[in-house]
């Protein structure tokens, strides 16, 4: 912490106290009244952030959001963080960084329904209504279903590192159990580490094991043949939650924001076509 501290600038270091002393201050729900302070000249920044489910387009969430943080404390996975000083996409907007924790889709999408301005649809409270982007492949030869590679312990223990809600012995030991008196929110998180232990041993198809399209995930995700391995296939009914991404051992798939699968692989397959 104090490295990277000592590696600011003092202008940045000096904005970055004020920002947090208001933060203290103020709470998560400040951030409202801080991002009018701190956000009008980056507030149309980069919008190429993961949005939460049921996002409304880019500049339209970019003016109706508010920075409350109210989808950050109903998120049952903690997936959802606001925007902070450093931030490109408007301080204080909330936005989802799938190599840190994707969006599990759980039910009733609370954080669709917390948000007082309508920046998260409430019309998209159910699976099949909800498009946040579209995943695509970006590091084939990495994929270690391809080689058949076994998972490890090893292989997902930045899982583990990305759980806030399981003790430190846990983490270490990389097992948890599901105690009686566990909360929702622990019990939630806690499965999602019970099925990456039951795989461990198992040929690498986490991506595809873990989808969380509860309709039917083989819709969202599936493995094929491939140069005599197995290989993730996206397909139409993904809808860009990031799960994928953050499960992946080996960094091979990122999501597109705002993506449709008509965006990208039915223009390709048009494309390879023409060609």
């Amino acid at each position: 912490m104090h490295e990277k501290e000592n590696k600011m600038t003092p202008k940045n270091d000096k904005k970055r106290r004020q920002f947090m002393k208001q933060m203290t201050g103020l709470g998560v729900l400040g951030i409202a009244a801080a991002g009018g302070i701190w956000g009008a000249k980056d507030f149309k920044g980069s919008q190429n952030r993961l949005r939460p489910p049921g996002a409304v387009d880019k500049d339209r969430f970019l003016s109706m959001c508010i920075k409350c943080g109210q989808c950050l404390q109903v998120c049952p996975y903690d997936a959802i963080k606001l925007e902070d000083i450093d931030g490109e996409a408007g301080v204080g907007t909330a936005y989802i960084n799938p190599l840190e924790r994707g969006c599990y889709l759980c039910e009733a999408f609370p954080c669709v329904l917390a948000c007082p301005t309508g920046a998260l649809d409430h019309e998209a409270n159910v699976i099949e209504k909800v498009h946040m982007g579209m995943a695509i492949v970006v590091n084939e030869s990495a994929c270690l279903a391809l080689t058949g590679e076994a998972v490890t312990k090893e292989m997902i223990g930045h899982i583990y590192d990305h759980t806030q809600v399981i003790s430190e012995t846990e983490r270490v030991a990389r097992k948890v159990e599901i105690a009686d008196t566990d909360s929702e929110k622990m019990v939630l998180q806690k499965t999602v580490l019970q099925k990456l232990n039951e795989r461990e041993g198992k040929n690498c198809t986490l991506c595809a094991d873990l989808c969380p399209f509860t309709p039917d995930a083989s819709l969202a995700i599936g493995m094929i043949d491939k140069n005599g391995g197995l290989f993730p296939e996206i397909r139409e009914a993904c809808v860009g939650c990031g799960v994928c991404v953050e499960l992946c051992p080996t960094k091979v798939l990122q999501v597109v924001p705002y993506a449709t699968y008509a965006d990208i692989y039915q223009k390709n397959k048009g494309a390879s076509h023409a060609s």
